[in-house]
């Protein structure tokens, strides 16, 4: 039987509902990375801004696609706020893995989580001066695969 929700995880779910958070263009960042999905047309355009330590220390996106994704992405990125990069990554990397092994369904979570991994190897790119602008390169070769899954 599931779980019920506190009062306080309602709040909390209903505020990422009607005020999503982080739903911006970053004006400063040093990283963006992208995320489709090309049956429907849905993106989902990543920015970060990661402090010299290597945390994250600001997160912003845009999209293009269902109503989940502001929501979805709402919480996943004030989850990453403070987080080192590397934590950030590796974690962001199981749960895509997790969601591929399923054959999940839901692509429009699958594009937030591409577009984070995009963005992380366009930070490591840039850093290493090897790749400045081109956040659209490692995106096209992570973009989860499609499922062979019937969905709805």
């Amino acid at each position: 039987m599931a779980e019920e929700l506190t009062k306080e995880q309602q709040e909390q779910i209903h505020e990422h509902y009607h005020n999503p958070k982080n739903m911006k263009v970053l004006t400063t960042y040093n990283a963006r990375g992208i995320g489709r999905n090309p049956d429907n047309w849905g993106q989902v355009d990543m920015y970060l801004l990661v402090d010299k330590d290597g945390v994250v220390i600001d997160l912003g996106y845009e999209f293009k696609g269902c109503p989940t994704i502001a929501f979805t992405a709402s919480v996943f990125t004030e989850e990453l706020k403070g987080v080192p990069l590397e934590e950030a990554y590796a974690d962001t990397q199981a749960e895509l893995d997790i969601q591929n092994a399923q054959n999940s369904c839901d692509d429009c979570v699958k594009m937030i989580l591409v577009a984070f991994i995009a963005a992380y190897w366009n930070f490591k790119e840039r850093n290493a001066g090897t790749n400045l602008e081109d956040y659209t390169l490692h995106m096209i070769e992570i973009t989860a695969p499609k499922t062979e899954t019937t969905c709805g």
